[in-house]
């Protein structure tokens, strides 16, 4: 299986060694940011898309798991609107 950005081998959760050390940067970081300024999940993940000093790696893997969270919100509305 392909890593889910780029084409390399999966290491771990869907993601190659490269995208997944990102992964785990910005999932080890959200929290420091959610005491610090009460940043929700999409909210943090967009400042990390846009922080200058974000790296391209970090900033892809933000990207996918917007896309993910957006993907999940549009399928529990048309799940809500269809019950």
């Amino acid at each position: 299986m392909s890593c889910k950005i780029c084409n390399r081998k999966i290491k771990e959760n869907g993601y190659c060694n490269l995208h997944l050390k990102s992964y785990q940067n910005i999932m080890e970081k959200f929290e420091g940011w959610k005491k610090a300024s009460g940043t929700r999940w999409p909210d943090y993940l967009i400042e990390v898309q846009k922080n200058s000093l974000t790296g391209e790696w970090a900033k892809e893997v933000a990207k996918q798991l917007l896309e993910d969270e957006s993907g999940h919100v549009k399928e529990k509305q048309e799940t809500n609107t269809h019950q």
